[in-house]
C-alpha cells in the first residue's frame, strides 16, 4: 500500500515556502533559493512531483532498484525550483523503514566518483546531527562553554555564531566530530562501502544539478559514478534525482546507470496556464497587492507560462509596488509600465546570455540561430530534424556532420532548440526567444 498519495494536486493555496519577506523576494530575482526549503510561489508540477511521490513510495517499501528520476530541460525552464520543492517534499514524507530521509545536494563535479559521492553524504549526515544538536538548548551551553575556551574571552554571541558556522560546514570542534570519519574522504569504491553502516538509518537522496556535466569520474570510479552507489557496488539506501540541460539522461547512462522505471525520465517543459495564473496570484496574496487584476495579466501575456520569465516579471512588478506604496501594495499607486519595462531588460538580458552560450564555441551558430529564428517565431513551429540538417547545410555547406551536432546540442543548451518529445522533429522551447533574435521582443 502507498505510503504517500501520488496523486499530487495544486490547491492553490499559500504554503509556508510563501511566508518570504519582500526584501528577501527582491533579492532571490529569478533564482531559486539554494538551501531546498521550497521556492516561494512554486505552482504547479502535479506529474513531476506525483513522479517524485511514487519514487519516495518505492523506497519506503524497500524497492531500491531504479527508483530515481532524471529531470532534463531548457534553462529557465524551473528545473533547480522543482529541486527545491523535491527536497520540500522530503520533509514531509514518513520514514522509509525506519530510516530519516536525508537529501544530499551536489553539483556535477561533486559526482564524479562514489569516494566524492560517499564524502558528500558524510558531509550532510554531519551537517543534520549539527542542526539536531544546536535545536537543543543545553547541548548547545555545552558546546558554547568548550568553545569559550577555546577561543578565548568571546562574547557568547560570538561564541554561537561560531559553533554555527563549524557545524554547518561538517567541521569538527575542539578534536571532537559529530558522525564525520577521522580518516578523511574515502579514496577507493571500496572506503565507500566501508562507510554504509553509518548510513543505513538515514534514506539519502541525492540531488544532483547540472546533471548533464556528470562523467566518469576518478580515482576508482569502478563500474560508473552513480552506479557504484545506486546498482549495488555499495549496498545502502541510496538514490538520486538528476537535473540537468538536454542531455542529462545520456550522461547519467555514460556513468553507469543504464535505465530508469517508467515514468521517471522527466522533459520538463513550460507551467500550464492554470499553473502560471496561480504563480501570480500567490505572490499578489502573501504580499497583499490591491487592485493587481491588470498587472496580473500583463506578466502572464509578456511571461507566456516560462518560469524564469515569470519570475523576473513578478519581482519587477513587487518592487515597483513596493516603492510607491510599500504599507498599501495598492497597484492603483504604481506604474505598471515602468514595471513592465524593467521586466523587459531583465528578460532581454537573459535572452543575451543564452546567445552568448551559444556562440562561445563558434561566432557561426549565433549567425545560424539568428538565421533559423523566422521558422520559429510562431510558438506552435515544429521543424523536422532532417529539415534542420538540410536548413544547416544549405547556409553553412562547408559544416562537416560533427559541426551539425555540436550546433543542435548547443543550441539545446542555450535553450534555443528543443527536441519534441513526440516526434523527430525541433521546437523553440524559450517562449519570444525567436523574436528577440528578429529584434521584435
Amino acid at each position: 500500500m502507498a505510503l504517500v498519495e501520488e496523486n499530487y494536486r495544486d490547491d492553490s493555496k499559500l504554503r509556508d515556502q510563501d511566508a518570504v519577506d519582500a526584501e528577501r523576494y527582491l533579492s532571490m530575482r529569478d533564482r531559486a533559493p539554494a538551501n531546498g526549503r521550497g521556492v516561494p510561489f512554486f505552482s504547479g508540477r502535479e506529474a513531476e512531483i506525483g513522479a517524485f511521490r511514487e519514487m519516495a513510495n518505492s523506497l519506503s517499501q524497500g524497492l531500491a532498484a531504479n527508483a530515481s528520476i532524471v529531470v532534463q530541460g531548457p534553462p529557465g525552464v524551473g528545473k533547480s525550483a522543482l529541486m527545491c520543492q523535491f527536497m520540500e517534499e522530503m520533509r514531509s514524507l514518513p520514514s522509509a523503514g525506519g530510516r530519516r530521509w536525508l537529501p544530499v545536494p551536489l553539483s556535477a563535479g561533486d559526482a564524479e566518483s562514489p569516494p566524492d559521492i560517499a564524502d558528500a553524504i558524510d558531509a550532510a549526515i554531519v551537517s543534520r546531527l549539527a542542526a539536531d544538536l544546536l535545536a537543543s538548548e543545553s547541548a548547545e551551553a555545552s558546546l558554547l562553554e568548550r568553545l569559550s575556551d577555546y577561543w578565548g574571552r568571546l562574547e557568547p554571541a560570538g561564541a554561537r555564531a561560531r559553533a554555527r558556522e563549524f557545524l554547518d560546514r561538517g567541521g569538527s570542534v575542539l578534536g571532537f566530530s559529530l558522525g564525520a570519519s577521522r580518516e578523511g574522504p574515502p579514496r577507493s569504491v571500496a572506503q565507500a562501502a566501508a562507510r554504509r553502516p553509518a548510513w543505513q538509518s538515514w534514506q539519502i537522496v541525492l540531488m544532483i544539478d547540472e546533471a548533464q556535466g556528470i562523467r566518469p569520474g576518478e580515482p576508482n570510479a569502478g563500474g560508473g559514478t552513480l552506479s557504484a552507489l545506486h546498482q549495488g557496488i555499495v549496498r545502502a539506501p541510496v538514490s538520486f534525482c538528476a537535473f540537468g540541460l538536454p542531455g542529462t539522461l545520456l550522461a547519467v547512462g555514460d556513468v553507469g546507470v543504464s535505465r530508469l522505471a517508467d515514468g521517471r525520465s522527466i522533459h520538463l517543459r513550460g507551467l500550464d496556464d492554470r499553473a502560471a495564473r496561480q504563480t501570480v496570484d500567490r505572490c499578489f496574496n502573501a504580499f497583499g497587492v490591491r487592485g493587481g487584476a491588470a498587472w496580473r495579466e500583463a506578466i502572464l501575456a509578456r511571461a507566456a507560462n516560462w518560469p524564469q520569465h515569470l519570475a523576473v516579471y513578478l519581482n519587477a512588478a513587487v518592487r515597483q509596488l513596493r516603492e510607491a506604496s510599500p504599507e498599501r501594495m495598492d497597484a492603483a499607486d504604481a506604474d505598471l509600465k515602468a514595471a513592465m519595462h524593467e521586466g523587459d531588460r531583465a528578460r532581454a538580458n537573459y535572452y543575451r546570455q543564452r546567445m552568448a552560450r551559444l556562440t562561445r564555441r563558434n561566432i557561426e551558430f549565433g549567425n545560424l540561430a539568428r538565421g533559423l529564428a523566422p521558422l520559429f517565431e510562431d510558438r506552435e513551429s515544429r521543424l523536422p530534424a532532417a529539415a534542420l540538417t538540410k536548413t544547416v547545410r544549405a547556409v553553412s555547406p562547408d559544416w562537416s556532420d560533427a559541426d551539425i551536432t555540436r550546433f543542435v546540442q548547443d543550441a539545446e543548451h542555450s535553450g534555443f532548440l528543443a527536441h519534441a518529445d513526440d516526434e523527430d522533429a525541433y521546437l523553440m522551447p524559450i517562449p519570444s526567444f525567436a523574436r528577440y533574435l528578429l529584434g521584435d521582443g
